[in-house]
């Protein structure tokens, strides 16, 4: 533990966590991890910096993704109080302009809010709208109801600058549905592109906690293993010094572990051709929602956690090896 945190900044934490105490791991193996420091400077080296935003900023992406034909969920508008604008090219800056908007797609009856530039679920929002006499919203989390003012001003706070994407709520293949149904359940697939080659890193779960509306895993999600041929859901892990696993849901009960998730390679084929599709970026952690008609990119993340090395049982410098330019930094 003093060599590995005196000559290559991983402390005693990093040791459990990564089960450094398994004796047949090679030295090789413990010392391919790095600090978050060395993993953001050679994820930038491979990912050119001056475009990260094109992918960190979701309307950026979802209009480079639609472009080209990636299946995402259907952009709405962007709801800004000075420079928002529906898919139409209509303002989109009130509480006024989104009920006619809304009124004027029946279809959209279950949407959500993301912030433009969030992260970690932060902002998000699920709302159907009730049809009556006045069209008001109901809230997917709590069920209150609220008119579209209330909800732009109590719960985005549009007026202090409120920055929001607005998509259709992304109906999930009820094998993810089953799993916990209040969150959309995607897969976290880490992929890669090298001179127009493409090829799938390592992949894991991840499950909304009972009632939440999103799977993130600094929101509670449950986090579970993915076998790369099959698509067998593996054991459940929990990322401290206990290394807990479990099969099961750990608030409903469900089974999780033993589930082979549909449309499973064409998830896989969708992320690499999502990395492909973004300029000067050759890796990205991919997120993918599985519906009945098959996968659908929800974002990218261009600088994804460096712990997910420990969910693949794969160091930094196995994982990234093919990048051998960036390596040397």
């Amino acid at each position: 533990m003093a060599v590995l945190k005196l000559f290559y900044g991983l402390g005693p934490g990093h040791y459990h966590t990564a089960r450094y105490w398994r004796k047949t791991l090679p030295w090789a193996f413990k010392t391919g991890f790095w600090p978050y420091r060395k993993f953001r400077r050679v994820v930038s080296a491979i990912n050119f910096p001056p475009y990260h935003k094109l992918s960190q900023h979701k309307v950026c992406e979802k209009a480079i993704l639609q472009l080209v034909g990636i299946p995402t969920p259907r952009f709405i508008g962007n709801l800004h109080h000075q420079r928002g604008r529906s898919l139409s090219g209509d303002c989109l800056t009130s509480p006024g302009e989104l009920q006619d908007l809304l009124a004027k797609n029946p279809d959209s009856s279950k949407i959500c809010f993301k912030l433009v530039e969030g992260y970690g679920g932060q902002g998000f929002q699920a709302v159907e709208a009730v049809r009556e006499a006045e069209l008001k919203l109901r809230l997917a989390d709590s069920g209150e109801v609220m008119s579209v003012p209330e909800f732009l001003s109590d719960v985005l706070a549009i007026e202090q600058g409120g920055d929001f994407i607005i998509e259709e709520y992304i109906k999930q293949h009820q094998e993810l549905s089953k799993m916990n149904p209040s969150s959309v359940n995607t897969v976290r697939i880490w992929a890669c592109c090298i001179e127009g080659e493409t090829a799938v890193m390592g992949a894991f779960l991840r499950v909304g906690g009972r009632g939440s509306l999103v799977d993130n895993t600094s929101r509670g999600a449950h986090i579970f293993t993915l076998d790369l041929d099959s698509g067998v859901v593996g054991d459940g892990m929990v990322k401290n010094i206990y290394n807990d696993t479990y099969q099961c849901h750990r608030d409903s009960g469900v089974r999780i572990s033993g589930v082979t998730l549909p449309f499973w390679h064409e998830s896989l084929r969708l992320a690499q051709q999502a990395v492909m599709a973004f300029p000067h970026i050759g890796f990205a952690g991919v997120d993918v929602a599985i519906t009945e008609k098959g996968p659908v990119v929800v974002e990218l993340n261009v600088e994804p956690d460096p712990t997910s090395a420990i969910i693949f049982d794969r160091s930094h410098r196995d994982l990234l090896e093919v990048f051998t330019s960036a390596l040397s930094v």
